[in-house]
């Protein structure tokens, strides 16, 4: 420990993308469109059952929305779909994956729970918010990842929504995320530019109520799900008169990015024993959304000092999720090699201060590689910083491996 102590190590990583994918017409996505959205609204037509899922952050969830079931731009969209599927004598089951604080690494955590195993023939993803503050290095990698997954495992249409922060430049992750869409031939509805586009002098600050920033008001989420279902009916409206669906394409241009997180394999107490330990115990704060749509996996958690855990994975990245609450404190991380040779070591801010009353969720990349490798990683509550207070938790939520 003293060794990895004077030894500290973070990695960064610049997006270059993998080397092997250059920008030419073979290799962008020879699908259509709208081909997936026509054959989800053919399904409708031909009176078959249908299959959303949104998933999002908290902006998907529905935060600052009341009554947040129908008032969200999610249950808006949702009752638009209903009224279709009804007029259609076909029906639809509907799943609001969102959940505070999910950006696309922790979407890459949660795609095969649920959206995968839903098997669903719509999904809708919103991730730009929170993506603009995930590490660079990953938030490209992981973002595709989804998309490549989702459109390599089953048949489902994507439709990308992007959101804006309240204020001029209106920050968000969109110009990242959009190139990926048109790279894809995903769809997508950019809220602030849609509105822009429909009227220049728009007042966006006036679809946020107080001092918020990030959470729309029930006038910002009619005004989100107004460009979802108008973009939407302009696919039903122009279907083309046959009702056949078509085979879409699964075999997907060459990735952008390393792309390993388009499979991965999340270790969490629920399948994994700590190869050592002592001090922790298999436990976790969970989110409450998380709970709800069930399959929830916890991580590790300790009040001790000095407590210590070895946890073996396999990947070509490996990282880890985390809780973030002023109610915690740190941890550290440090991962090595089968022949136990230090790779890297970073505190784990687990004590974040203006996080009161409520945890937030935080995804860091310990391992950049192309090769699958095997690694030990050691999460300790060792004090280096002097931030810490007994008698608080630290925990770890899971350890993350692109494969």
């Amino acid at each position: 420990m003293k060794k990895l102590l004077l030894t500290i190590c973070v990695s960064l990583f610049v997006f270059t993308g993998c080397g092997k994918s250059q920008k030419t017409s073979e290799n962008f996505m020879s699908e259509n469109q709208n081909v997936r959205l026509e054959n989800f609204f053919n399904k409708i037509r031909n009176k078959q059952n249908v299959t959303v899922v949104c998933m999002g952050g908290s902006i998907t969830s529905g935060y600052n929305a009341n009554p947040i079931k129908t008032a969200s731009w999610a249950g808006q969209t949702e009752a638009w779909l209903n009224n279709l599927t009804a007029e259609n004598k076909s029906s639809m089951t509907f799943f609001n994956m969102g959940m505070g604080g999910t950006d696309s690494a922790f979407g890459v955590a949660r795609v095969d729970d649920h959206i995968i195993n839903k098997n669903p023939d719509l999904v809708i993803l919103e991730f730009a918010m929170n993506d603009q503050w995930l590490d660079p290095a990953v938030r490209q990698r992981t973002y595709e990842s989804i998309i490549r997954k989702i459109l390599s495992k089953t048949d489902a249409a994507v439709l990308a929504l992007f959101v804006n922060e309240r204020k001029a430049p209106y920050s968000s992750n969109q110009a990242e995320q959009q190139k990926i869409c048109e790279y894809y031939h995903v769809p997508f509805v950019s809220w602030k530019d849609s509105l822009f586009e429909e009227n220049p002098s728009a007042d966006f600050e006036g679809f946020f109520d107080g001092t918020e920033t990030i959470h729309p008001s029930n006038a910002g989420h009619a005004s989100i799900a107004g460009y979802i279902t108008k973009t939407l009916n302009q696919v039903w409206e122009n279907l083309p008169a046959e009702k056949n669906i078509l085979l879409p394409v699964k075999e997907l241009p060459l990735p952008l990015t390393d792309c390993g997180y388009e499979n991965v394999k999340y270790y969490t107490s629920d399948n994994t024993v700590p190869v050592e330990n002592d001090g922790w115990e298999a436990d976790s704060p969970v989110h409450d959304e998380w709970q709800r749509y069930g399959s929830s996996h916890k991580g590790w958690q300790t009040k001790e000092q000095m407590a210590e855990m070895v946890i073996e994975v396999e990947g070509s990245s490996v990282g880890v999720t985390y809780c973030e609450s002023d109610q915690f404190q740190d941890a550290v991380i440090w991962v090595c090699d089968e022949e136990d040779n230090d790779l890297c070591l970073t505190e784990l801010k687990n004590y974040v201060s203006y996080r009161n009353g409520y945890y937030g969720w935080f995804y860091r990349e310990l391992i950049h590689g192309d090769e699958i490798k095997k690694y030990r990683v050691h999460v300790g509550v060792y004090d280096m910083f002097g931030d810490n207070e007994e008698g608080k938790y630290t925990n770890i939520t899971g350890i993350l491996c692109a494969q």
